[in-house]
């Protein structure tokens, strides 16, 4: 009996699921590979932990940026990996359904699917990362109204308006979770003068960051190193200071939406609710700017 995988390689987070045994790998898209032999050592969790921690011949690779594939053995190396972890072999005869951003280019698209083919697929079939999603949120995707869905990425966003099982309109934009992480640093910097560490940019972003501006008021102590004189010191930020950084972000996100929309017919119904839902960011976004001045 054939093998049922659906397969998501994100910028950030990479997801494996069977159809019988559903999530089997949720962990950040990471592939520690032993420069010497070529090996790979660990992905995901485990190539993280290996991180300034072993040999300094094994190097921590990020095969995908900005929803694009950078290094294509690499990718092809993560797939084998993941699909050797889920008991995926060319016996297996499995079908695999790989989700891809619309900005891939036809030689990507390619790519990845030579690549799970070698991994031990038997057929994949690749699906727009807009679409998958509209059909994970139960959107009624094959019906004639319009269905409008945003995928917001660690290095990439989406959006798409879906009818008739297919997509109408679509927009994208290299913005993402990334981009949120780099101007909270760098307001951190500007600003107070500091420099962060990754990870606690990481916390800042995920308790005081908010779209809806629900943290405001809010704030946290974080330790940081001073860029004038290099020492460890702890400063507070704000809530107020973090959704200002934004501000060009939600900007980008809101214009790739609305343009999205603007490219669909006008016969064409939108669902009300995430119409609202677009309203309400772009009011947001008239709030930061404002603060901002």
């Amino acid at each position: 009996m054939a093998l049922d995988v659906a397969l998501d390689i994100g910028t950030a987070q990479t997801r494996l699921a069977t159809a019988d045994r559903g999530v089997i790998v949720d962990e950040p898209t990471l592939v520690a590979i032993d420069t010497s032999t070529g090996d790979v050592v660990d992905v995901g969790h485990g190539a993280r932990e290996v991180v300034g921690r072993t040999s300094r011949h094994v190097v921590v690779f990020r095969p995908f940026a900005q929803g694009t594939t950078i290094d294509f053995d690499v990718t092809a190396r993560l797939i084998a990996h993941l699909f050797e972890r889920a008991g995926v072999s060319k016996l297996s005869r499995a079908r695999v359904v790989m989700s891809v951003p619309s900005l891939a280019t036809a030689i990507e698209r390619r790519a990845l699917r030579q690549a799970a083919i070698q991994a031990g697929a038997r057929e994949v079939s690749l699906i727009e990362a807009p679409l998958a999603a509209a059909i994970g949120l139960g959107l009624p995707v094959q019906d004639p109204v319009g269905s409008a869905v945003t995928v917001l990425g660690a290095g990439a966003s989406e959006a798409a308006v879906i009818s008739l099982g297919g997509i109408v309109s679509a927009g994208a934009r290299r913005l993402g979770g990334n981009d949120i992480d780099a101007a909270i640093a760098t307001a951190l910097r500007t600003r107070l003068g500091v420099v962060v560490a990754p990870t606690a940019v990481e916390e800042i972003k995920c308790l005081l960051a908010s779209a809806r501006g629900r943290s405001l008021g809010m704030s946290q102590v974080v330790r940081a190193r001073s860029v004038d004189r290099g020492e460890l010191v702890e400063v507070e930020v704000t809530a107020e200071l973090v959704n200002t950084a934004l501000s060009d972000v939600i900007a980008g996100t809101v214009r790739m939406i609305q343009e999205c929309l603007a490219e669909t017919a006008p016969d064409l119904v939108v669902i009300e609710g995430l119409r609202a839902c677009l309203e309400e960011m772009a009011s947001l976004h008239a709030l930061l700017r404002a603060a901002e001045r």
